[in-house]
């Protein structure tokens, strides 16, 4: 399934990593609220520093967590 926007990607990739938005918090630094409303398509522009750190902790290319585009799996360093 196609997720259209960046906060159905974050979900996607939160719940594929069985984080909590509390756990994705912790993990990267980033206000829990702020991942809620990334989520909830409220915030819909979340800032470029913001989106490395989520895709950074749910293993994904930040280029599709913002876009859809590209290969969702970051590749290994």
């Amino acid at each position: 399934m196609v997720e259209t926007s960046t906060g159905a990607r974050v979900r996607q990739a939160r719940m594929r990593s069985a984080l909590s938005q509390a756990q994705l918090a912790q993990l990267t630094g980033v206000a829990e609220a702020t991942i809620n409303r990334i989520e909830l398509g409220r915030n819909t522009q979340p800032r470029f520093v913001t989106v490395h750190k989520l895709a950074e902790a749910l293993q994904v290319n930040p280029g599709w967590l913002l876009t859809g585009e590209g290969e969702r799996d970051a590749r290994p360093a």
